[in-house]
């Protein structure tokens, strides 16, 4: 009987861990594109989510009406993927067809380069990004399209 009921533990982990990665390759997915020589990033959320104190250090209005969208672009490479500077351009529009313009602005700590824009939602919106990427280090010019229900 002992060894039925460990059994039973070992398949119940097992099948935990194999959901468990399905997920984390399925947001993995869902989050980022991957190019012939980058890999892009790209994520919205609401800003109540942050911490007060990132919100003052990047001055970032702190709200569940308030989105922040961050992209990151790494350049592929032999080791370890590294941050690379890009010009970041997009533009939001909700089911209503009203588009708005996001403004980026480069955040640099360290190695890590990323992007970052704040902008306006309603509760329950349902928004639509198209945002266009081109790295300093290549001429290709990466779009991206994904929705998003604040």
């Amino acid at each position: 009987m002992q060894l039925f009921k460990l059994n039973s533990f070992k398949q119940i982990v097992i099948v935990f861990c194999t959901l468990l990665f399905i997920l984390t390759t399925q947001v993995q997915a869902d989050n980022s594109k991957e190019y012939a020589d980058h890999i892009v990033y790209v994520n919205a959320f609401p800003t109540d989510s942050l911490p007060s104190e990132m919100t003052k250090q990047y001055g970032l209005k702190r709200s569940k009406n308030y989105a922040l969208v961050n992209v990151s672009v790494m350049e592929k490479g032999t080791g370890t993927p590294t941050g690379v500077k890009s010009k970041v351009t997009g533009v939001l529009k909700n089911l209503m067809g009203q588009s708005q313009k996001l403004e980026f602005r480069e955040i640099q700590e360290g190695q890590a380069v990323y992007y970052i824009a704040q902008v306006g939602v309603q509760s329950r919106e349902v928004v639509n990004f198209l945002i266009e990427i081109k790295p300093e280090s290549n001429q290709e010019t990466y779009e991206i399209k994904f929705s998003k229900k604040f």
